[in-house]
């Protein structure tokens, strides 16, 4: 008879069911962290002001996004990676720079950045 009879045969095969089953569970449960980036733009002259349609570029090495901010001056992105990004913002001949850092995972970051 020995383990591979028909009762040992149900239990190997419960058991792989049950490892593969949790491998499949937990792994799933994982999510990938991440947090979002909002810049809002205002007027250096009217620090209360916010600049809509003002266009936003994020550069780093290889990395380029740019968008253009919503009626609230407000630009948002999602990022899964720590780093620090350079800022560019123009509307019209007005302009505007800065640096954001990136660097907890799983934390919103906001930044204003002034044009003038």
């Amino acid at each position: 008879m020995g383990l591979f009879n028909s009762s040992g045969k149900k239990l190997i095969l419960i058991a792989f069911l049950i490892a593969f089953g949790s491998v499949f569970i937990f792994s799933s449960c994982r999510k990938e962290k991440s947090m979002t980036l909002t810049i809002t733009v205002k007027m250096m002259s009217d620090t209360n002001a916010v600049v809509p349609n003002a266009k936003v570029v994020l550069n780093k090495e290889d990395i380029h996004i740019e968008g253009y901010t919503d009626a609230l001056g407000q630009f948002r992105h999602s990022f899964n990676l720590q780093i620090q990004l350079d800022v560019t913002v123009t509307k019209d001949t007005l302009s505007g720079i800065g640096i954001v850092n990136l660097g907890n995972l799983g934390t919103d970051v906001e930044k204003s950045i002034y044009i003038f």
